[in-house]
């Protein structure tokens, strides 16, 4: 059996404290991947300068403007493909990747039919400063979770790995989408799939790219075995409010069909107001009426790509309901309202309407 080819896509953005972790962790591998691609976002730091110099056998992209995530990695992923790989590992610049990770995913994936993607369990790198090993217990993701509203959010983020379903695990477990943080793609799929939306810049771009797999009938796996540390910052800055409230509009207007969108539009208008006036009083008032302009401006590319999505899918939003939450978790933010009150409100909300959708 020949050795499976794999091309990693870095992309890049301020990373020069991340590199050399990363790529380290990386020619550590087991199997060691056949190219590397690395895009840098015009940093700002001597990221590309440190990358010509210590690692000149990549392949660098380097930027003169940040081109958003999901269009970096796009560039990447066109890259990957003159070269005819098997997989393509979209990765983080802040991760380490642990020796065995990409063998255990090809072996994870190399059986499974009609998979589009699997991800490594993520787990948390400590936040304190000068910490020299992982939590190697705790979760950062185990796969990612979409709330009917369109929130994107990290599964089992912080539980110990023992409490996972089934841990230890003997079959792949199906995940609702694999974070864009380390996600192994099958090049077969993708090619059915399309690259990411490069018009959502950042953020819900994986989430985007893996419901347009499941749409297709694709399924979505989680490899328990190959594992990831994930040097990930807790905390919502201001320019993820707004390209994630953009991009989770944006992402319900293209998949939902209409009597859905419909019949959410209650809890989706208590849940905006209720943003508003948090957006009022935490600082980004602004930004969430400016990303209201915005998506003003992607309808017209948005309503394409909606027709497309409903013309080529395969399963039904009965379907879909399956794979989306009651509750709102985003990882690093808590506040009584959400647990008292916007939780329970739309956690009823939800087990009420969803018995409704047959369509």
């Amino acid at each position: 059996m020949k050795e499976p080819k794999i091309a990693i896509v870095i992309v890049v953005y301020n990373g020069r404290e991340y590199v050399p972790d990363c790529f380290n962790s990386l020619a550590k591998q087991t199997l060691l991947p056949k190219e590397i691609i690395v895009v840098d976002n015009a940093s700002q730091d001597d990221s590309v300068k440190y990358v010509k110099e210590k690692y000149p056998q990549v392949d660098l992209i380097a930027n003169e403007k940040n081109n958003g995530f999901a269009q970096a990695n796009n560039q990447g992923i066109e890259v990957a493909l003159q070269n005819k790989p098997d997989y393509i590992f979209l990765l983080n610049q802040d991760t380490v990747c642990q020796s065995d990770c990409l063998e255990n995913l090809v072996k994870g994936i190399e059986n499974q039919k009609n998979v589009f993607a699997v991800q490594p369990l993520i787990l948390c790198w400590p936040a304190k400063k000068g910490a020299d090993r992982p939590e190697k217990d705790k979760i950062q993701t185990a796969g990612d979770k979409i709330h009917y509203l369109g929130f994107g959010y990290s599964g089992n983020y912080k539980k110990p790995i023992s409490q996972l379903p089934n841990y230890p695990i003997t079959q792949l477990p199906d995940i609702t989408y694999a974070s864009g943080a380390a996600m192994f793609i099958t090049v077969k799929s993708l090619k059915k799939v399309g690259f990411l939306d490069k018009d959502l810049f950042l953020y819900h771009e994986d989430l985007d790219l893996c419901l347009r797999a499941r749409f297709l009938n694709y399924d979505i796996k989680l490899v328990p075995e190959a594992k990831i540390y994930h040097k990930y910052t807790e905390g919502i800055p201001k320019h993820r409010w707004y390209w994630s409230e953009r991009n989770r509009l944006l992402t319900l207007l293209k998949f939902y069909k209409i009597p859905t969108l419909i019949i959410i539009f209650p809890a989706w208008l208590f849940m905006e107001l209720g943003i508003l006036a948090y957006s009022l009083f935490s600082g980004w008032f602004l930004l969430k009426i400016k990303s209201y302009f915005s998506i003003l401006l992607q309808i017209p590319k948005t309503l394409i790509k909606r027709r497309k999505i409903q013309k080529t899918r395969k399963i039904t939003d009965k379907e879909l309901v399956k794979y989306l939450e009651p509750r709102f978790k985003f990882a690093g933010f808590t506040h009584p309202l959400l647990q008292y009150i916007v939780n329970p409100v739309l956690g009823a909300y939800w087990q009420l309407i969803k018995k409704i959708i047959i369509w």
